[in-house]
């Protein structure tokens, strides 16, 4: 009820400034729509949940500038096909290449309004978009995936020196209120009782890359080569993990790190990031 009151009072003099297009705005009263939408069956229901988790964040012309992934995609890597007729099936890349990600899924595409707040998050230090984005990521992990089958969370790691000079890591970050997500799930009565379990010790990067933004695939792919370890492999041995990460372009960084997570014992990699590149 205070917050309500604060709210009423504040709200007339301070509008909210908009994370994309920079507009002042009055958001709405939420209600409910902190709540997780569960109900497979509604239409788009990613963007729905987008459009309720920003309102404190966006205005509403660019809370509808969200692009969800939609079938068909790549069964494998998650790529949308550019043909929007049939059903998900492996594309020509993975299966003449071996890769060592098992799955890949995003909860959409890297472009308007999502691609605002992931940079508002990881340039500009706007902390308070962790809990949004990481409630959609999990969401994504709750449509996508059977969460009782993976037995560890690992955020994609920093160096040391680019944690330090940005302060977080977004991947960790966005994982923080997950445990969370997941209690309340539990509470509101669906049959979904597995534990998170979150590790963000034991892959690390050993040495600093250049940024990947630029770089084509070739050069990406070896920017990264042999750039992660992992400090106790008996934590992974035989372990079914999920990477996650704020955004997947050419994947080199998570094939990279899956490559590291099997040879050290790892039954499986899956992947997991808020948005995806569309080439």
């Amino acid at each position: 009820m205070l917050s309500r009151i604060k709210k009423a009072l504040t709200d007339p003099f301070f509008p909210n400034k908009c994370q994309a297009c920079g507009l002042f705005f009055h958001a709405e009263e939420t209600g409910r729509s902190e709540k997780i939408l569960t109900n497979k069956s509604l239409h788009d229901p990613m963007e729905k949940l987008f459009c309720r988790v920003m309102v404190p964040f966006l205005c509403p012309d660019c809370r509808k500038d969200f692009l969800a992934i939609h079938s068909p995609i790549c069964s494998q890597c998650g790529r949308m096909f550019k043909s929007r007729t049939g059903i998900d099936h492996q594309c020509e890349d993975c299966i003449k290449k071996k890769k060592y990600t098992y799955r890949i899924r995003s909860a959409g595409i890297y472009a308007g309004a999502l691609m605002s707040v992931i940079h508002s998050l990881k340039y500009h230090g706007k902390l308070q978009l962790t809990r949004p984005l990481g409630k959609l990521l999990f969401y994504a992990y709750v449509q996508y995936y059977d969460i009782n089958t993976a037995d560890l969370i690992i955020p994609i790691p920093l160096h040391i020196s680019r944690l330090k000079q940005r302060g977080f890591n977004q991947a960790g970050m966005l994982l923080k209120k997950w445990p969370y997500f997941m209690y309340e799930l539990n509470k509101a009565g669906y049959e979904i009782c597995s534990k998170i379990y979150i590790d963000d010790q034991n892959l690390i990067r050993n040495r600093k890359t250049v940024s990947q933004t630029g770089l084509g695939r070739e050069k990406r792919k070896q920017n990264v080569k042999n750039a992660f370890t992992v400090t106790n492999p008996s934590k992974i041995l035989k372990k079914r993990i999920l990477l996650v990460d704020d955004v997947f372009t050419t994947g080199a960084t998570a094939e990279e790190c899956a490559k590291t997570l099997i040879k050290n014992g790892a039954e499986t990699v899956s992947v997991l990031t808020l948005a995806r590149t569309i080439s």
